[in-house]
């Protein structure tokens, strides 16, 4: 098992699962990191590219398990 990429599996599947189940939580900390950062950029969007992200990012973090087992 390849420990490198199961590491990495791990950190793309915890923000993976974070923007499916709680989306409202990572817009609000969006914004608030925005703001502490004084970033001039408009933070109001829609909520529904989250959940795709966060689909995105399980699909990536199972792709790496995959790989970690197998080598």
């Amino acid at each position: 098992m390849d420990k490198v990429f199961a590491i990495r599996a791990v950190i793309f599947i915890v923000p993976g699962l974070l923007m499916i189940f709680i989306p409202q939580k990572v817009y609000q900390f969006q914004i608030y990191l925005l703001g502490k950062l004084r970033i001039k950029s408009n933070p109001k969007q829609d909520l529904k590219p989250y959940p795709y992200i966060g689909i995105f990012f399980v699909i990536i973090a199972i792709g790496l398990f995959i790989y970690a087992i197998t080598h």
